[in-house]
């Protein structure tokens, strides 16, 4: 099953499967729509997140110069609300953007898992899914189904089909991905 992650939101789910026998579903994360945006996939032990965020994330927006919160703030918050929901391991991580994205962002972001000892693999793509698989190792894809058929068989965060663990807006533009009307 599928859940997409809308623009500027974070949210983790349980990676394992769900249900039991042969009709245990893998729950699955995806996003599109990385036009100067950046996509931050990572594995949590049994728990996976995606965060879309959006190409509004600049370096004004880092860090405020008005001194609220911005991007900065947001993105530790969700971090530590998901690293709580961690029982072992060390997270990995994976990083999304298409092309034409400036480089700011992507290199930002990096530096900012870096600095937190994550492994950090880097793809280029204007969507992503991440999973994991039966041994619980991250996996991802730039295509947003294993199957395209069900390229418009998803949830979002407003109807989700699997429990959200953990939900962060990354700022005033969060907002739930589009309902499937077609890709």
């Amino acid at each position: 099953m599928y859940i997409r992650v809308g623009l500027d939101q974070w949210i983790m789910v349980n990676g394992n499967r769900v249900g039991s026998g042969q009709s245990a579903q893998r729950i699955e994360l995806n996003t599109a729509g990385l036009s100067g945006c950046v996509a931050i996939g990572m594995s949590w032990g049994h728990m996976i997140s995606l965060a879309h965020v959006y190409s509004g994330c600049t370096a004004a927006t880092w860090i405020p110069a008005d001194g609220s919160a911005g991007y900065l703030q947001a993105l530790n918050e969700a971090f530590a609300g998901s690293r709580a929901l961690m029982l072992k391991g060390r997270p990995e991580a994976v990083l999304y953007w298409s092309e034409g994205t400036p480089n700011w962002l992507p290199k930002q972001l990096y530096d900012w898992l870096d600095a937190r000892d994550i492994q950090v693999n880097e793809e280029l793509a204007p969507a992503c899914r991440i999973w994991l698989d039966d041994e619980g190792l991250l996996k991802w894809s730039a295509n947003l189904t294993e199957r395209p058929d069900d390229v418009r068989n998803y949830t979002t965060s407003a109807n989700a089909a699997a429990t959200i663990q953990f939900y962060k807006g990354l700022s005033a533009n969060g907002a739930p991905a589009t309902p499937p009307q077609g890709e």
